[in-house]
């Protein structure tokens, strides 16, 4: 018989194991094709409105690149442990070593082939209305017609030919130096180290995520640009993760394994002593699974977030139904509301002082030159005809002589210092607290320094060079009924009117767009996870059968072990999430944060979303732990 014949029979006798890798290599291999097609697509990549989105779905090409080398790299490993023993019969049979590992090469390219074929197929099959959603959420009216893009076809082929190849070579060669009692034992062995430093380290991995916690919720006030905070906190959360996972939860569960009363309540008995190896000999896996799961999590986070933010378009750029400054020939404004018979549902009126910060200031404020500056009471009064983002944080606390409040725009992100310094007109004032603040929309996409009314007169005074401006706002009853006026308006005088009838709602399709890709993709990371613990619970479940088998020869009930293995698969499965779902809650604050909004919602909706996905995996993994042990 020969290897290749060899290789086709063992992949039909383990298809059953086979099966969770290759639906979420046919599923991965479908996400990749399309966001391929995102790139090469003619008909796709003609839509002028949607080139931003092809620019975009390079990057998530990048990131399923790198997460697919690990996925497949991890998934192989996991299926050389799984037939080792396998292989050592082989060895024991006078088999060489070569050509065992070229025989487990041979399985898994055929596997992968299989996989890509599928994958293929599935691709092209669904990517028209892949396609057709992004144009329709991107609400265009474009149609788009059924296509298959070769040279999507092509590269999506090499890509995954090129990380089988790569990652089984490694492989190949790691086989190739296994030793030969290793591998005729390979089921018997236990990975755990008992070395006494692994409390400690799990202990320092707690107080390595504790910093990381501190520098990207406080990198502001230890004067650590957002950029740099982003990576040291990245890297600080992976490194403390694995230290986490390599002795901090065997030391909790060896507390709880003393504690007499717990100890032998149920099956705990059987279920913690079990887990407590199982932690230890999987420690990477299980912080490489929190990890990944923190991804997950935030990459929704954030693509909600995003979306949220920028689909205020409207509110934002449009606080009122008109803006305009004041002059003497307010009254065409009056008679443009009276014929068009609208009702006003309020007015409002404010003066400002326009502003260059000088270089005369002790410090400058990052990307802004210009200001308005105006008065509290103004302010004050804006907030009793309409809801201000952060009013409860800048207008509930009063302004003393030579404090300012600062409102950043919208566009300026909390990733800089704005609490600074400046020499106004003689007068040094400090910036006391700082916060997005939307009083006029478009009509003012700079930012505003709001002083008390005192300090306001002495500027007004001071600053005679500035000419004093007011702005007036209107909201009718009808909010977007604007045309007809703005129109009166721009043609019975010289006034530049700012209303909501200009408002392009186009303009902000493409975040929907964006937003679709970051969930799609978000899924093959919900997939894999799965898979990943799936994979290691069973390889675990095939190490348990001679334990269990022991245990029922005593008179152990199968129904005591069923739940002893619900139990043990289930704090198996609890353990990454509890952190990737800590992990995810402080990095969608800070995004929240970032971006001033209130994430909390978003966070516990995700959270929700992700763990009945992620129970339905573990029910089938306890399942099939429970088939195995049987």
């Amino acid at each position: 018989m020969s290897f290749f014949k060899l290789s086709f029979m063992n992949l039909k006798q383990n298809l059953k194991n086979y099966g969770m890798y290759i639906f979420s290599m046919l599923f991965s291999i479908i996400v990749f094709y399309n966001f391929m097609t995102l790139m090469f697509s003619k008909q796709f990549t003609q839509i002028q409105d949607l080139a931003t989105i092809s620019s975009v779905s390079g990057m998530c090409i990048f990131v399923l690149f790198i997460f697919f080398v690990f996925f497949i790299s991890y998934s192989s490993s996991f299926f050389i442990e799984q037939r080792k023993k396998e292989f050592g019969i082989y060895t024991f049979m006078g088999v060489e070593n070569n050509k065992i590992a070229l025989l487990f090469a041979q399985e898994g390219l055929l596997i992968g082939l299989i996989s890509l074929v599928g994958g293929l197929i599935g691709g092209v099959l669904v990517n028209k209305v892949f396609l057709m959603t992004l144009v329709k959420i991107s609400k265009l009216s474009v149609v788009m017609k059924f296509e298959v893009s070769k040279e999507s076809l092509i590269t999506t082929a090499i890509v995954f030919i090129g990380i089988l190849l790569f990652v089984f070579i490694i492989e190949y060669i790691k086989l190739l130096r296994t030793d030969i009692s290793k591998l005729i034992n390979a089921t018997n062995i236990y990975q755990s180290d008992n070395s006494k430093n692994k409390t400690l380290q799990g202990l320092l991995g707690v107080i390595i995520i504790a910093f990381a916690y501190i520098v990207i919720l406080k990198y502001t006030k230890l004067n650590i640009p957002f950029p740099v905070a982003i990576i040291l906190t990245v890297i600080m959360v992976i490194v403390g993760t694995m230290f986490l996972f390599k002795g901090f939860f065997t030391f909790i569960i060896s507390k709880i394994i003393k504690n007499k009363k717990i100890l032998y309540n149920g099956t705990n008995i059987l279920s913690f002593n079990n887990i407590i190896f199982r932690i230890r000999d999987n420690n990477k896996t299980l912080a490489q699974v929190a990890v990944l799961i923190t991804c997950c999590l935030t990459s929704i986070i954030v693509s909600i977030t995003m979306k949220s933010l920028f689909t205020q378009g409207k509110e934002a750029e449009y606080p009122y139904s008109m803006t305009y400054i004041s002059n003497s020939n307010d009254d065409i404004v009056d008679n443009a509301i009276k014929i068009s018979k609208e009702e006003v549902k309020y007015k409002l009126s404010a003066e400002f002082i326009p502003y260059s910060i000088s270089s005369n200031s002790k410090e400058k404020i990052p990307y802004i030159d210009d200001v308005w500056i105006m008065k509290y009471s103004d302010v004050e009064n804006i907030s009793k005809f309409r809801k201000l983002e952060n009013e409860d944080k800048l207008l509930k606390r009063e302004l003393k002589d030579n404090e300012a409040f600062f409102a950043i725009p919208g566009a300026l992100i909390n990733a800089f210092d704005f609490k600074v310094n400046l020499n106004i007109a003689g007068k040094n004032v400090k910036i006391v607290d700082a916060h997005t603040l939307n009083l006029f929309g478009r009509f003012n996409e700079g930012a505003v320094l709001i002083v008390n009314d005192d300090d306001y007169r002495y500027f007004s005074e001071k600053l005679s060079d500035a000419k004093i401006s007011q702005v007036k706002a209107i909201t009718l009853e009808n909010f977007d009924n604007t045309s007809k006026i703005s129109e009166y308006i721009k043609n019975s005088s010289d006034i530049e009117v700012y209303s909501v009838d200009n408002f392009d709602e186009n303009s902000y399709n493409f975040i929907n767009s964006i937003y679709f890709m970051g969930l799609f993709m978000s899924l093959v990371f919900v997939v894999s996870v799965g898979s990943i613990m799936y994979f290691k619970c069973i390889s675990d479940a095939s190490k348990d059968k001679k334990r269990f088998d022991t245990l029922r020869k005593i008179g152990t009930g199968q129904e005591y072990i069923n739940k002893a293995i619900f139990k043990q698969v289930g704090i198996f499965f609890l353990l990454p999430i509890l952190i990737a779902i800590v992990h995810s809650s402080v990095a969608g604050y800070a995004i929240s944060k970032l971006f001033n909004q209130d994430g909390r919602l978003v966070i516990l909706v995700t959270v929700v979303a992700f763990s009945i996905i992620y129970s339905a995996y573990y029910l089938i993994t306890a399942k099939k732990y429970i088939d195995i042990t049987k």
